[in-house]
């Protein structure tokens, strides 16, 4: 879930349809069911504008690459929108375009995502378009070589030439190294090259497919009449029996590193010194995953978070930024700290002070006030997130293929209400004894 929090009263009464505040418990009206192909299907319908969205989520991303196959999964979300057997590349920018609708898709670790927003009238259309896209893929041979290209830029612009996409790129092959979580999720740029169109279609044909999906409608349309038309579109599609296997391919043992401690001080375009540092955390789902959530708003996720105020709004500050994340993945997970430094503050001084700054907030920032602000914070972002059709096919989305059930935000959120400050001062102290990954980017470096 971000973590942005963004208070707006308007999103919080346009949400109250959904919401029952009187039991402080989220209803919402979802209609859920599976296809005998293994399709599982989420509606949740929302008369208040004629509009909708729809998400395809696909059980697939960096998690599931090897070498030689590393960013397969995110060239493929390129491929997908350069044509299928009934609808081609053309066609389908002009359809969704020409309708007044916008799409998009993005590619993680653990997954990867496909959604467009479009006028109901159109919802039959574009549940045709997803199917065909589902199981026929063309892959054809020039546009194949043609987003090779634009994949290598992609990633050329992202970590080579951005000072901090190679921050983040060093700091995550360390902290993962050695596990399907230590590469680029766009790819290494040996395998990009090198990667077959033969490699992309069998990476399709293992991963893409009704039992490997969740689908997702929001907003306005015909309950009884769009569970027909999925039915009719979807149903006929053929479950893949490749994905069981491929699926038990990841285990939790391939994502066990061994992570010792590390300075890397790295030659970059930075013009002040970026830095990152990162510590061995959990995967998502367990308590001490939400637990680093709630710690990673206090410290450093808002103005008033106490390394912000230390490091930055300080009468002599360290930094010109600074933000902390949990960073929760499936199978493991960080906690990083980042930002750029103000011109003068020496990297390797600066890592013992945010240390030493560490240590103090752990008593200090976590108080019963702060603890009940930032679980305030939380209850509006989510408030705000499933203020709109997006938002909400979003997020039931993501519960319904990370942990099997959309309703598994209920103990996310159930821990967080009981959640104390002793709890949370002990995870901040269990932090402070693990190893840690630091990187500074600067130009100043000798290369």
């Amino acid at each position: 879930m971000s973590k942005k929090i963004v208070f707006i009263l308007s999103c919080l009464v346009f949400s109250l349809p959904l919401m029952s505040l009187d039991s402080k418990k989220f209803e919402l009206p979802v209609e859920r069911f599976e296809l005998k192909n293994g399709l599982k299907v989420l509606l949740i319908k929302d008369q208040r504008l004629p509009v909708f969205s729809l998400y395809t989520f696909y059980n697939v991303g960096g998690k599931n690459e090897t070498k030689g196959i590393t960013g397969a999964s995110h060239f493929l979300e390129h491929l997908m929108f350069k044509g299928a057997r009934k609808y081609t590349g053309t066609q389908f920018d002009y359809l969704i375009e020409g309708n007044g609708g916008k799409n998009n898709a993005f590619t993680t670790n653990d997954m990867t995502v496909y959604y467009e927003s479009l006028p109901s009238s159109t919802l039959e259309l574009i549940l045709d378009i997803e199917a065909d896209r589902m199981i026929n893929l063309l892959l054809e041979k020039e546009s194949f070589e043609k987003e090779r290209n634009v994949v290598l830029e992609e990633r050329r612009m992202r970590y080579e030439n951005s000072p901090r996409g190679q921050a983040y790129l060093n700091l995550m092959q360390e902290l993962f190294k050695g596990t399907p979580y230590g590469t680029s999720v766009i790819g290494d740029i040996p395998d990009l090259k090198s990667v077959s169109r033969d490699q992309i279609m069998e990476y399709f044909k293992k991963f893409y497919a009704p039992n490997n999906a969740v689908l997702v409608v929001a907003g306005d349309f015909d309950l009884k009449q769009t569970k027909k038309i999925i039915e009719k579109k979807y149903g006929p599609l053929e479950s893949s029996p490749l994905v069981a296997a491929a699926q038990a391919e990841v285990v939790d043992e391939k994502f066990k590193s061994s992570i010792k401690s590390k300075d890397m001080y790295l030659k970059g375009e930075a013009a002040a010194p970026l830095f990152m540092m990162g510590i061995p955390a959990y995967k998502d789902g367990t308590e001490s995953a939400y637990t680093l959530n709630i710690l990673s708003s206090l410290l450093g996720e808002s103005k008033s978070a106490e390394l912000i105020h230390k490091f930055v709004y300080s009468k002599k500050p360290q930094a010109t930024s600074f933000y902390t994340g949990n960073y929760s993945l499936l199978k493991s997970g960080a906690f990083v700290f980042g930002g750029e430094l103000v011109s003068g503050v020496d990297p390797k001084v600066f890592k013992k002070n945010l240390i030493g700054e560490l240590k103090k907030s752990c008593q200090t920032a976590i108080t019963d006030r702060n603890l009940e602000k930032v679980k305030n914070q939380y209850l509006v972002e989510m408030y705000n997130q499933l203020s709109t059709n997006s938002g909400i096919a979003q997020f039931v989305g993501e519960y319904e293929l990370v942990y099997g059930h959309y309703q598994a935000y209920e103990k996310e959120f159930a821990f967080y209400q009981k959640l104390t400050v002793n709890e949370l001062k002990k995870s901040c102290q269990e932090l402070l004894s693990k190893p840690v990954v630091y990187v500074v980017v600067w130009n100043k470096f000798k290369g």
